[in-house]
């Protein structure tokens, strides 16, 4: 008489509730992640230049002092007369201010607006689209953004 503890089902049976009760609890460990918000923590979040963004830099009643710059990868930017600005993380007014500060050594009461033409954004507010998509990018974030948005992106 055999004992059914030892027998090749109960076995299978062992394991297999043994897999199932893995399974199962590795279902719970999603919920330490908080769900994405709905919208921005603040509502009158405005732009934050990131690098590779393109910036129009006009300085009025100065044309030989505009110019169009890319962010270099270090959030850097140089202008004629003026080098090695940082620019990333920071709002376009607020470059504007610090540019008219350097370029006041140099000219009488500059007046410079920066424009954003081609924007990336700061890499902490972009989405990354990887794997097998037909085009890997980098999205930039935008408020009530989801995956109906997102994805149709990538396919082209």
């Amino acid at each position: 008489m055999q004992s059914t503890a030892h027998s090749p089902f109960a076995v299978l049976r062992l394991a297999a509730i043994a897999a199932l009760t893995m399974g199962l609890s590795a279902c719970g460990t999603f919920d330490r992640y908080p769900a994405a918000p709905v919208k921005a923590a603040s509502p009158d979040q405005l732009y934050k230049i990131g690098a590779l963004d393109q910036l129009n830099i006009v300085v009025w009643r100065n044309p030989d002092l505009s110019a169009t710059v890319t962010v270099r990868p270090d959030g850097r930017i140089s202008l004629p007369l003026v080098e090695n600005i940082v620019a990333a993380g920071r709002q376009p007014a607020d470059l504007s201010r610090e540019i008219e500060a350097a370029l006041a050594k140099y000219i009488r009461e500059p007046v410079v607006t920066v424009m954003v033409n081609n924007f990336q954004g700061v890499s902490t507010e972009q989405i990354r689209i990887v794997g097998e998509a037909a085009k890997p990018q980098s999205v930039p974030f935008r408020q009530n953004m989801g995956d109906i948005i997102i994805v149709p992106q990538s396919w082209f």
